[in-house]
């Protein structure tokens, strides 16, 4: 299944997201690091909805959204296969 980043982040159930958790931190690390190492904020959440209906997303440096600029690299980290990693 391919997951996409939207204003919520990646949101679905737990059992496809925590594979992904690791690769987010990394993403964040990369933001960072374009943002001359300021601080970008990973945000797990768990909802009102059924407790298999999680998230991760990420928090850019003013305390909003990840700049949608970054949504495509989101998404192509979160659903390279092992295989693809080295590629993105």
């Amino acid at each position: 299944k391919y997951l996409n980043y939207g204003t919520a982040g990646f949101r679905d159930n737990y059992k496809l997201l925590h594979g992904i958790f690791i690769r987010i931190g990394i993403l964040a690390s990369l933001r960072s690091s374009s943002l001359d190492s300021n601080c970008i904020g990973v945000m797990i959440t768990a909802s009102h909805n059924p407790e298999e209906d999680n998230g991760i997303k990420l928090i850019d440096k003013d305390g909003g959204m990840l700049h949608q600029s970054w949504e495509t690299n989101a998404e192509s980290l979160a659903n390279a296969s092992i295989n693809d990693l080295n590629d993105i």
